[in-house]
């Protein structure tokens, strides 16, 4: 089930062909590897609530992202792997710029992968800001 290295070029046509929501978002790949990626939401003011505030459906849909470029750069670009169950728990208010998300693959098995998500600010100390765990079915050979 697992393929060769993927690169960010790779990625970032793949994503432009079956996902063009993503860069429509603001979402852009930073890393991707075997089983971990990095994503960033740019700043964004159609995204924020009262007080300079992500909204938490931005961040979800950014854990989201995060966990489908680490499972494919651990599967390849397979365009069928959807998202099974995704949930996320906040902690501490996303504001101040763009929000990184570094995923990691937990388990790869024949037909689901389960993986992790931490979010924080990307000019931030590295404080959580939210964390998420995800499950994505993967497709048939």
């Amino acid at each position: 089930m697992e393929s060769a290295e993927l690169t960010r070029a790779a990625l970032d046509r793949f994503v432009d062909d079956q996902a063009p929501f993503v860069r429509a978002l603001g979402i852009t790949c930073e890393e991707v590897g075997r089983g971990h990626a990095v994503a960033r939401l740019r700043s964004d003011p159609r995204w924020m609530r009262p007080g300079n505030i992500v909204c938490g459906g931005m961040l979800m849909t950014l854990a989201d992202v995060a966990i489908y470029f680490a499972i494919l750069g651990q599967i390849g670009l397979r365009a069928m792997a959807v998202t099974n169950e995704l949930k996320m728990n906040f902690l501490r208010p996303a504001s101040g710029g763009d929000v990184l998300a570094r995923a990691r693959v937990l388990k790869l098995g024949r037909r689901i992968a389960y993986g992790e998500i931490h979010l924080e600010m990307a000019m931030g100390a590295g404080s959580l800001i939210a964390h998420a765990t995800s499950s994505y079915v993967l497709p048939t050979e």
